[in-house]
């Protein structure tokens, strides 16, 4: 497993704005730390407000969006969760599901949904991707939504 940590002075800096943070409740330490991470890249780089909501699971984050984003308040959206593959079908089903949902609502509202969904086979990946460091996708997460705010905004 290669991990590459991003370079934070590479991220644009946007002026103002609110950004909705939505994470599942699975895994809830590792989602934890990328909302965590993620926070702290976007006010750092000028975001205004940072909202946070916890939904039930994975599949359940295109529809807490959809409902956010008809209020028409936010820059962008940063979903997070993390789904480890069991012996079932059932993974395969969640991931396709939720990424395709996302898109749609991206696209259909025109707001950029930033989709860190970590889908793993083995936990071990996730805590690689999800811990306290350098690594953490959640910082990921923020720089795409920075660049995606920067990128509407200045595209209008």
């Amino acid at each position: 497993m290669s991990l590459t940590a991003l370079d934070e002075s590479t991220i644009p800096s946007v002026k103002g704005g609110v950004v909705a943070i939505l994470r599942s409740k699975w895994h809830d330490e590792l989602v934890r730390n990328m909302a965590t991470a993620c926070t702290r890249v976007l006010l750092d780089h000028g975001i205004e407000s940072v909202e946070d909501h916890e939904v039930p699971g994975t599949l359940e984050l295109p529809l807490a969006v959809r409902v956010l984003s008809d209020k028409r308040v936010h820059d962008a959206f940063v979903c997070l969760s993390v789904v480890e593959k069991g012996s079932t079908a059932h993974f395969d089903m969640i991931v396709h599901a939720t990424t395709d949902a996302l898109q749609r609502i991206s696209i259909d509202q025109k707001v950029p949904v930033i989709n860190e969904i970590i889908a793993v086979y083995d936990i071990s990946d996730a805590i690689a991707r999800a811990s306290n460091d350098e690594f953490n996708k959640g910082i990921e997460a923020a720089a795409a939504a920075l660049e995606m705010i920067d990128f509407v905004r200045t595209s209008r």
